[in-house]
């Protein structure tokens, strides 16, 4: 059962309890030492912990079933019987799907509650219009002084590198727009670097199945990494038409792909 297997890891220092008390706190005889209100805020502490380690393995897993494509989009995802089969709580995967909900994997509805996010070729569209808007711009705007966006580039860079070295697609992907992320902040304007943060992770799921499908996925990195360095030579104006024509091609994948995922789901 799940929970049996997800009971037996550890988070750091703390081992996680057994199915019997997933939803529980631990009760010790050094707790019985401490003052009471101590006790109940430390047993509170230790549950919130326990809860949302599973949270984190439930989200994996309903993760990797949406990018498998066990879940396609659309699917409405049900708590209790989901809790059930998963035999975690109610309130994991809660937890769980508000996880994946801040990916961009999964959509929530004040009427139909939680279901697999689905892309249109608009949505598609309208995400790319303004990604032209607002990355460009930024690269423009680009400082030297920003040593601090160009380490952490430089950071998502490698590590962008060494998922796609690994084949991990999810992980390359949660770099590859990370690293994007990170141009909007030469606009040095926090709000806007929240919305795109939204906005592309909508992209997330589409993304994922582009790089698996992609003929050359390792061909993606040194785009990147001539991003990188046209970013760091003071290049700008080449740099900025270089993302030009990196959008347009991610985008053009990413069509190619709904659309036949489309024709697919017809002749069916």
């Amino acid at each position: 059962m799940l929970c049996q297997r997800l009971c037996q890891e550890k988070r750091g220092t703390l081992e996680l309890l057994d199915c019997s008390t997933l939803d529980s706190a631990p009760h010790s005889a050094q707790d019985d030492a401490l003052p009471r209100g101590r006790s109940s805020e430390k047993v509170m502490e230790l549950a919130e912990i326990n809860r949302t380690s599973v949270a984190d393995q439930v989200a994996s897993i309903l993760r990797q079933r949406i990018l498998d494509g066990e879940l396609p989009a659309g699917t409405a995802l049900q708590e209790i019987p989901m809790a059930a089969s998963l035999g975690v709580s109610r309130n994991t995967v809660r937890e769980a799907t508000r996880i994946l909900s801040l990916e961009g994997l999964l959509r929530r509805d004040a009427h139909r509650g939680v279901s697999v996010a689905q892309l249109s070729l608009k949505d598609v569209a309208e995400i790319y219009q303004l990604r032209h808007l607002l990355e460009i711009p930024a690269v423009l705007a680009a400082n030297p002084e920003y040593s601090d966006v160009f380490a952490e580039l430089q950071s998502s860079l490698e590590g962008y590198e060494r998922a796609v070295e690994d084949s991990n697609w999810v992980r390359a992907v949660r770099f590859d727009l990370q690293f994007h992320t990170l141009l909007i902040r030469f606009h040095r304007n926090r709000r806007l670097e929240s919305f795109y943060q939204k906005l592309i992770g909508e992209l997330r799921m589409g993304m994922v199945l582009v790089d698996r499908r992609h003929d050359d996925p390792g061909g993606l990195v040194p785009v990147h990494r001539r991003i990188y360095e046209l970013l760091t030579a003071g290049e700008l104006p080449e740099c900025a038409t270089l993302i030009t024509q990196h959008l347009r091609d991610s985008e053009k994948r990413l069509t190619e792909i709904m659309n036949h995922r489309i024709s697919q789901a017809s002749v069916k």
